[in-house]
């Protein structure tokens, strides 16, 4: 089966059946355009899983409050790598119980409000943090819930710049470090070991290595559990994939069955209260960019496509040689020629896509540049003081 995001109706292109040139009659800017449906549909197909304790979004992907409105109302928590992260999620609406906080250098600061505040679990990826912790707690003579990240040191084959969970990488604890903490935290009162977590990368589309990391996983989680009784939640992370070259929901949908299966033959009978954090699996395909062609260069070997919105408001293909579909509003006859999108910014990495097939294009036509709801207006800066792009949700 195939359900198509993108789809001409006649020459107008369509967004999850929304006419995206009616949303942009008096086009001047850049604008994101975001359909809420497609971000509850995703949360629906999580949380019919009947294994999961959990579901936390990854507040990183998208922190927009519309978007916090829709996971708090679905009764999701919230994973959280920093201060202003879990500020955020207050601020609209959620609890201290509702938050999860991970990140791989956090402040005394940001772990004293976490622990003032009582919040659900602070992930400890290092063993500075338990010393910081050790310190806060005593100060205090309060309690906290403790995750301890692992790393299952499992390849995830994707980008070196989201790979979280080799040997060397910079986030969570590898075993032999990960026994230290857990001596650790078993002559403390007030550090309580919750959770096991790990997360072995972002962008996910080879399912299968979550099953190695879980088989990684849950002899450690098993050793642990004879010295901290307490420990009763395994959190499996995030990371799954889309595929940017094809937004077809029903082939999204399928991936995350892949990944079910595995979760409940993996953990079947395990006994443990199972967290996710999910982000760009929830809201990547829910928005696009709209942009303008502002000048069509031909060069003896390279065509450009220069648009008004650049790498200031879409980091990825810059930072990660990300690919995202750019698709004409209005599909005109003509001759197909191959242009390289490029932004306004004064970089020469300012490159959306390179070598992308266009039907007739003319300066001024409006583009949308999809699946930008994950890191996309939530890494984007003002950078050559070009202005904000408008965020639209239907």
């Amino acid at each position: 089966m195939s359900r198509k995001l993108f789809i001409y109706d006649g020459s107008d292109l369509t967004f999850s059946s929304l006419k995206l040139k009616d949303q942009v009659e008096s086009y001047q800017n850049p604008v994101w355009i975001y359909k809420k449906e497609v971000i509850t549909e995703r949360i629906d197909w999580i949380q019919s899983w009947k294994g999961l304790g959990r579901l936390h979004y990854a507040i990183k992907a998208n922190f927009h409050p519309e978007i916090l409105k829709i996971m708090k109302d679905k009764n999701c928590g919230i994973d959280a790598v920093s201060l202003g992260e879990m500020k955020q999620a207050i601020k609209y609406g959620f609890v201290p119980q509702d938050i999860i906080f991970s990140g791989v250098a956090k402040s005394e600061a940001e772990l004293t409000w976490a622990v003032e505040n009582e919040i659900y679990q602070i992930n400890v990826e290092n063993q500075s943090e338990l010393k910081k912790l050790i310190k806060i707690t005593e100060k205090l003579n309060k309690k906290v819930n403790l995750g301890l990240r692992v790393n299952p040191e499992v390849d995830a084959g994707t980008h070196p710049g989201i790979a979280t969970a080799l040997k060397d990488s910079k986030f969570g604890l590898g075993f032999s470090d990960a026994i230290e903490a857990l001596g650790m935290i078993q002559g403390q009162k007030n550090l309580i070991l919750k959770s096991i977590s790990f997360h072995i990368g972002s962008q996910i589309m080879n399912v299968n290595v979550f099953e190695k990391a879980i088989q990684t996983v849950k002899p450690f989680y098993a050793e642990a559990r004879k010295n901290h009784p307490q420990l009763d939640r395994l959190d499996l992370g995030g990371g799954l994939g889309i595929d940017y070259h094809d937004a077809d929901s029903d082939v999204d949908h399928s991936r995350w069955k892949q990944l079910e299966a595995i979760y409940t033959k993996e953990l079947k009978d395990f006994g443990a209260f199972l967290l996710l954090e999910v982000g760009r699996f929830l809201v990547a395909r829910s928005c696009v960019l709209i942009s303008r062609v502002e000048v069509i260069k031909k060069t003896p070997s390279k065509n450009f496509l220069m648009l008004d919105a650049g790498m200031s408001l879409l980091m990825r293909p810059s930072l990660y040689e990300a690919f995202h579909q750019v698709l004409p509003l209005e599909k005109k006859s003509g001759a197909v020629e191959s242009y390289t999108v490029v932004g306004p910014i004064c970089e020469s990495s300012d490159v959306l896509v390179s070598d992308f097939q266009f039907p007739m294009i003319e300066e001024g036509d409006l583009v949308a540049i999809c699946d930008v709801g994950a890191y996309g207006a939530s890494m984007s800066s003002n950078y050559n003081l070009r202005e904000p792009a408008l965020e639209i949700f239907i």
